[in-house]
């Protein structure tokens, strides 16, 4: 499949066939080297099965970071985010699962989850669900590497959560 292997400098456009019978959207740009440099998504509802996770890709993405990464996603499998390389970035271990030194006062994990448990809470209460959700990678480190990166989103046409996170350990 390609997106295990992405190319450099090209847009990939990904649907996803989530519960509901309905579908995600998801678009990821890769940069020069084909590291990931964005991914945004419009997602209307969920797959909980969880199938997209790639244990070896992200084993790969994380051993990039070196030490203290993992291979994260920039957004939630839970919405049917894919699991091949093309989305995956080496991603801090406390940004990822809040595991390790934290490196930062703000949390990726809890912020993805946040936005995890409203769109439980909407299909539970019969809602439609309408998030759009986006992530840039900041200035890399080094290729593949991003410094940090900032995620946005939002659910139809409220007010938009931002944030930056880093994605390095704390500098002594």
């Amino acid at each position: 499949m390609e997106l295990n292997k992405p190319m450099p400098n090209v847009t990939y456009n990904v649907v996803v066939q989530v519960d509901g019978g309905l579908q995600n959207t998801f678009t990821l740009k890769m940069d020069a080297d084909g590291h990931l440099e964005s991914a945004k998504g419009h997602i209307v509802s969920t797959l909980v099965a969880d199938m997209n996770r790639n244990g070896c890709q992200q084993r790969k993405a994380g051993r990039l970071g070196g030490p203290g990464y993992d291979g994260g996603h920039p957004a939630p499998s839970f919405f049917g985010f894919i699991g091949e390389r093309g989305g995956i970035f080496p991603q801090h271990e406390w940004q990822n699962r809040k595991a390790g030194t934290p490196n930062d006062q703000f949390n990726f994990h809890e912020s993805e989850m946040l936005a995890i448990d409203r769109v439980k809470g909407d299909l539970l209460a019969g809602r439609a669900v309408d998030l759009h959700w986006s992530m840039d990678l900041m200035p890399p480190v080094r290729s593949g590497l991003p410094r940090s990166f900032r995620l946005s989103y939002f659910f139809g046409s409220e007010r938009p959560y931002d944030q930056i996170f880093s994605n390095i350990p704390y500098e002594k």
